[in-house]
């Protein structure tokens, strides 16, 4: 049986000030508008690092739909207050991911880093990038205050992997990358370069991945 993965679309942008003063009256239009059209769930927040920059994680159910609802008349009433609430183009990328309880693990997070690497010319994906993903990730597990990591391929760019980590603090991730996983990512950095980014994402309440992390234990 093959396995459909689901198709998360990440858009960084620059926010309007309407938006900026509330976000959930756009994220409520964006949500009766997709209502049983693909999205599993509607994500938003603010670049930690730049909070004038401002972020959607809208988790798509796979490509087909996602592809489907944009040919429908009504993705219009889905699209104008998306391009209201920007400005500019924003930056988007859609990944392919088969775990969805880690994808939901990692943007349920009180911290939800954003990880893009971009391979080099000459560098492969697939035997050189992945066996280090995989072995980020197992470290990954074993590190106090990381709930969860997510990691897949953009759609979008062949030579791209995105990868989604749920921590409890910055503090922690700070103390993972310069301890036992420094070396990886070091591997990883020769590779291509790396793209780094922090938000504390909020769910629209009708999102269907949703989880609480209030009684989840801490490695």
């Amino acid at each position: 049986m093959t396995v459909v993965p689901m198709a998360p679309e990440i858009i960084w942008f620059n926010p309007s000030e309407p938006y900026v003063d509330d976000p959930t009256e756009t994220i409520e239009l964006m949500a009766k508008s997709s209502s049983n059209r693909g999205p599993l769930g509607i994500y938003y927040g603010f670049d930690e690092q730049d909070p004038s920059t401002g972020v959607w994680v809208i988790a798509w159910k796979n490509v087909a739909m996602h592809k489907s609802f944009m040919a429908h008349e009504t993705y219009v009433d889905f699209a104008l207050p998306v391009m209201e609430a920007m400005i500019g183009s924003g930056e988007m990328t859609q990944i392919l991911l088969f775990h969805h309880h880690a994808f939901l693990k990692a943007i349920s997070s009180p911290i939800t880093q954003f990880v893009y690497i971009a391979l080099r010319p000459h560098h492969n994906r697939d035997y050189e990038l992945e066996p280090l993903i995989q072995k980020l990730q197992s470290q990954l597990s074993l590190q106090s205050g990381c709930y969860s990591s997510s990691w897949g391929p953009s759609v979008e760019h062949d030579d791209m992997y995105v990868g989604l980590i749920g921590w409890r603090s910055r503090s922690d991730h700070d103390c993972a990358v310069n301890g036992e996983i420094a070396a990886t990512v070091s591997h990883i950095r020769e590779l291509g370069s790396v793209e780094v980014k922090f938000t504390r994402l909020q769910a629209h309440p009708t999102s269907m991945l949703q989880t609480n992390y209030s009684s989840v234990p801490i490695m």
